[in-house]
């Protein structure tokens, strides 16, 4: 049932990000909005107002310019919104499965002509107060967003990014495209040749999910003559079929402002804005016109069937594990008919008894089906999806899925299912509010801007909302959803059934096909080549290790510490009593949404009966009660509550290795439905019926699938989760409750479900009785004052009903001592952790806060991204405790070789006063980042709970802004102790990990055959 809430929020959110509609409600901050001056069709430094229009959903004023010179368009949305943001997006479809497009995301951010260092995206990551800073590329789009609350930081960031747009080095460094793209490396005439690069590493991480390799091959057979059959990314087969010279000509081609456009949001002084662009870069160049139109497919005559696999260990078992999928290409749809065929897909498969999920649960065609509607290219796109099901199933699969849909039509849907519209109708409700409540709305009003320009659309349109809704809302009667089905789908011929299947050993064939390749590869060079070849390798390894000048560095803006806010942002905390509970207000405007959180104390279960905690908080909402079968409170959850969650966890005690576990409850709902939220919780904790046999079963082997279906993609959590349980007793419990130990567990009770299912129930009804006691209970409510009174009759009432029962306090002790594992999942790259435990007095959080940025931004980006290939590395210092990590690594050892040197680093560190007041910056930065009001209150509670002092936070501050070069030359030696006595834990291909065999106490498959 959670997963059916997660899918409702999921359709709105889809909605709001690709097709443009935001519900919206005034705010008060954005009274005021629209003082600006200017009018339409006139000039502005360069730039024609072509358009101005004040949108009263969102209290903003959206003009539309134009250059005159360079043809670039540039939308600039206006408000009172202090998190300003800067966008420039190009389009680029894709010819091909290289990934150039991504590659030259990448490689453009190395380097321009007014900013000649190698990493200029680096350095303003690393010193300035930037909210946001990042580069994606899209289907058929490439953009690079970045956003400050500081509009001085905001100009420097969108310097930087113009400049390297427009710009870049590449074209007199071609090391730029080895480096982010991919290269040959060979490092002696015996060893063996290897392909590295960022992107290429990058995008082998991505295909080791089945889920990426799935939708790929719906693309593809719904638009096999379009660009969107392609990989935008890059299929990592294929990248390295690119040249330096094809990639040169593709930015050629695009990265001009004719063929651009910009973005702007906030409060800014938009025409010191426009002077700045148009004087320092879209004066310089003329139009152009640049083809980048994109061929529509001709629908297909009948249903398409194509196959695909994903890979599987060797020997593994592949039964039920099979993805089958039908789907529709959706051409020349209305708006409104959009957003009905979002909902359409929570209508068909939404619960266990929407008509198509009960049907194919009942004919056991997988275990778990969804549909849904993607907007992401310029064909939206409906898919119906089962998960671990078998090829044979695919004629049944199809035949079911038709006639369910033909009898929809022609008898309709039944009463249940028309019902749920009042449960979507209750989401979007709360999904707006928290929206436009957003700290990061103005990333969700960008989206739907650069969306309008990019197919030709009127962004006014999109964010004009209500009158959309309304239109959509006077269709959805009579029949309207059945004519949905009979119109796009049923009589769609565009149609496609994809089978994925699993192979087994198709990784480490794969493996073995490239290294093969690139055997035979060697042997067609010369000696002569071959020298050439270790050459380059050895030229790239230089160019990457060789600092930038001094001059070069600073040519980069920055700001001064006068700029930076030396004062906390508290969020206020009321203590309160209710029925002798603790409760803890957080007074924050919160847009009319109640957000509460209620803390049980679950340090009362015992040891052997952890693993049934965690599979409590999975079960939870999603089982019987004594009023409700879990379908009818299903129902009932999402027509009065916006989320209701349960989650086992635990609050490390502040300056303390000891730690408290919890059951955290969140429920959020209109605070005119809390009252019903909480009668619908007492519902559950107390009245939940866990003999449901079947859908208990069901759920068991879901979360097992999922697991497993996931562990490609996992390996940083599996890492990352096993390092901390080397080091601390807190690490050992939350490890326990969440990692491989508890999908053990899951595979024990599938594998012997009948024989300990009344085990299993009597364990649940146990630990939930434990639980879900007044002892030690915290609560905390986030909203207004107003709201507040509501909550507190609600609570009152619903606290009485709260079992008051004392148990005694359990002391864990888990003997689970092994350390230095190597953990083997279906990936073609590792995830690496290294984790060990600070023996010092050295305890300033601020300036270990000033560390990590230069370890991370510094030595860890530079050794394990740029050279190493890496798409990322970091470190975590936590007083104690520091865990180094990296991700989608082609490397093992060499990683946790250069995690070992990393004192040596900092022993040596050296830095003049303009570099360590930019990381002072950086790390300033960090700790101003916007975050939402539900969020805020979350932070506040892990204060109270942890015992953190708020004076904490103030001197986190003054020790950021008095850390100096010798704090870092200090914690050198600290970090060196601590090497000397770390562990490591590595999840990864099995190739790599058995190479490396001598470095593991023990080597593990995740899944067992």
């Amino acid at each position: 049932m959670k997963k059916y809430l997660k899918s409702i929020i999921s359709i709105l959110i889809l909605t709001l990000f690709l097709n443009g509609f935001l519900f919206g409600i005034q705010i008060p901050v954005y009274a005021d909005s629209v003082n600006t001056q200017l009018v339409e069709n006139k000039i502005y430094n360069g730039f024609e107002l072509k358009s101005k229009k004040y949108i009263e959903d969102i209290q903003s004023t959206l003009m539309e310019f134009e250059h005159i010179k360079s043809g670039a368009k540039l939308y600039y949305l206006q408000n009172n919104d202090d998190n300003k943001r800067f966008s420039i997006t190009f389009r680029t479809p894709p010819k091909d499965n290289t990934g150039v497009n991504h590659i030259i995301e990448h490689s453009v951010l190395c380097g321009s002509k007014n900013y000649p260092v190698k990493d200029p995206f680096l350095l303003m990551k690393k010193q300035s107060l930037q909210t946001f800073l990042n580069a994606m590329t899209g289907p058929d789009y490439t953009t690079y967003p970045v956003a400050s609350k500081n509009e001085k930081d905001l100009e420097n960031l969108m310097s930087v990014y113009l400049d390297a747009v427009f710009y870049p080095n590449i074209y007199n460094n071609p090391k730029i495209f080895k480096q982010e793209g991919w290269h040959y490396e060979l490092n002696s005439p015996d060893s063996e040749i290897k392909i590295n690069g960022i992107v290429y590493n990058e995008m082998k991480g991505r295909y080791s999910s089945p889920y990426r390799i799935l939708f790929k091959e719906i693309t593809n057979s719904l638009y096999p003559d379009t660009i969107y059959k392609f990989e935008s990314g890059g299929n990592p087969n294929e990248i390295p079929n690119l040249t330096y010279e094809q990639f040169l000509k593709t930015h050629k081609k695009y990265y001009v402002p004719s063929n651009c456009c910009i973005f702007l949001y906030g409060n800014l002084d938009i025409e010191k804005t426009l002077k700045f662009i148009d004087e320092k870069y879209l004066s310089k160049f003329d139009r152009k016109k640049v083809d980048t139109s994109i061929k529509k497919q001709k629908p297909l005559s009948k249903r398409k069937v194509q196959l695909g696999y994903y890979p599987v260990p060797k020997n593994s078992d592949i039964k039920n594990k099979t993805y089958l999928s039908l789907n529709y290409a959706i051409n020349n749809i209305s708006d409104e008919d959009s957003i009905g065929m979002n909902i359409l897909s929570y209508l068909l498969t939404g619960s266990d008894y929407s008509p198509l999920k009960k049907e194919l649960l009942k004919n056991n065609i997988g275990l778990d089906s969804s549909a849904m509607y993607d907007f992401s290219y310029m064909h939206p796109t409906f898919s119906i999806l089962v998960e671990n099901a078998n090829e044979q199933d695919k004629e049944k699969f199809e035949k079911i899925v038709d006639d369910t849909l033909r009898k929809i039509v022609k008898e309709g849907f039944d009463e249940q299912s028309k019902n749920k519209l009042d449960s979507i109708f209750n989401s979007y409700e709360i999904s707006k509010r928290t929206l436009t409540n957003s700290a990061f709305k103005g990333q969700i009003y960008e989206n739907i801007v650069v969306n309008a320009w990019l197919y030709n659309q009127d962004a006014v349109k999109y964010l004009k909302i209500d009158s959309n809704f309304k239109n959509f809302k006077k269709k959805i009667s009579e029949r309207y959803f059945e004519n949905l089905i009979e119109k796009y789908l049923l009589n769609n011929k565009h149609s496609s059934l994809v089978i994925l299947n699993p192979k087994q050993g198709l990784e480490e064939e794969n493996i073995l096909n490239l290294r093969k390749k690139l055997a035979e590869y060697k042997s067609t060079l010369s000696n002569k080549e071959i020298d050439k070849l270790i050459k380059e390798t050895q030229e790239l390894k230089k160019w990457q290790e060789t600092p930038d000048s001094k001059e070069a560095i600073n040519s980069i803006p920055t700001l001064s510490l006068s700029d930076l806010n030396t004062k906390v942002d508290n969020v206020e905390t009321i203590e309160k009593n209710k029925n002798g509970i603790k409760v803890l207000l957080h007074p924050v405007f919160t847009n009319d949404i109640a957000y509460v959180k209620m803390y049980f104390d679950t340090s009362k279960v015992p040891q052997d009966k952890l693993l049934y905690l965690e599979l409590l908080s999975i079960v939870l909402g999603d089982m019987d009660t004594d009023k409700h079968n879990y379908m009818e409170l299903e129902d009932e959850i999402n027509r009065y509550l916006g989320g209701i969650s349960f989650k086992a966890t635990t609050f490390g005690k502040y300056n303390s290795d000891k730690y408290e576990p919890k059951m955290i409850v969140g429920i959020s709902s209109l605070n005119d439905k809390i009252y019903k939220s909480f009668e619908i919780l007492d519902e559950i904790i107390n009245h939940t019926k866990f003999t449901n046999k079947d859908h208990l079963k069901e759920i068991i082997q879901m979360e097992r699938a999922s697991f497993e279906n996931n562990i490609g993609s996992a390996g940083m959590g599996i890492a990352i989760s096993r390092a901390k349980s080397y080091i601390s007793d807190e690490g050992k419990y939350n490890d326990y409750l969440n990692n491989i130990d508890f999908y053990k567990f899951m595979c024990d009770l599938d594998d012997n479900f009948d024989k300990k299912y009344d085990e299993i129930v009597k364990n649940l009804e146990y630990v939930n009785k434990l639980v879900f006691n007044k002892d030690n209970l915290l609560v905390s409510y986030t909203g207004d004052k107003k709201g507040y009174s509501k909550f507190e009759e609600a609570f009152s009432s619903f606290s009485n009903k709260i079992r008051d029962e004392k148990y005694p306090v359990q002391t864990y002790n888990f003997n689970n001592n092994s350390k230095n594992e190597g953990f083997i999942i279906p990936s073609k790259v590792q995830y690496i952790t290294k984790v060990g435990k600070i023996e010092s007095d050295f305890k300033e959080s601020g300036k270990l806060m000033v560390i990590k940025s230069i370890l991370d931004n510094n030595y860890l980006w530079q050794e394990v991204r740029v050279k190493g290939g890496a798409y990322g590395g970091g470190v975590s210092i936590r007083n104690n405790s520091v865990m180094f990590v990296s991700w989608e690594d082609p490397n093992l050892k060499e990683t946790l070789n250069i995690f070992d040197k990393s004192f040596e680093y900092l022993k040596n560190f050296n830095a003049d006063e303009r570099e360590m007041t930019n990381f002072i910056i950086g790390t300033m930065g960090s700790l101003d980042y916007p975050i939402d009001p539900a969020d805020k209150g979350a932070m506040a509670d892990s204060m109270y709970i942890t015992q953190t002092p708020l004076e904490e936070l103030q001197r986190i501050r003054k020790e950021v802004l008095s850390t100096t070069v010798e704090d870092v030359r200090n914690y050198g030696s600290i970090l060196e102790k601590m090497l000397k006595d770390s562990y490591h834990c590595v999840a990864g291909s099995k190739d790599k990990i058995e190479k490396n065999k001598d470095i593991f106490d023990s080597i593990k498959n995740v899944v067992e055959n």
